[in-house]
């Protein structure tokens, strides 16, 4: 907590978390929209259910 609060101190650090959090948020948001294209293109939920079907 004490890091944290150094952090919000520093004009730098926050940057760095603001950065980092965003960081965060982009990859989450991508993460959630391959899933979700995953399953509305290919009705599955994971490519190695996308790949099996095709060799099949």
């Amino acid at each position: 907590m004490m890091s944290l609060q150094m952090l919000g101190i520093n004009p730098l650090g926050s940057l760095l978390l603001a950065l980092v959090v965003s960081f965060v948020i982009i990859l989450f948001g991508t993460y959630l929209g391959v899933l979700g294209a995953l399953q509305t293109f290919f009705g599955e939920s994971s490519w190695q259910d996308v790949s099996t079907v095709e060799e099949e």
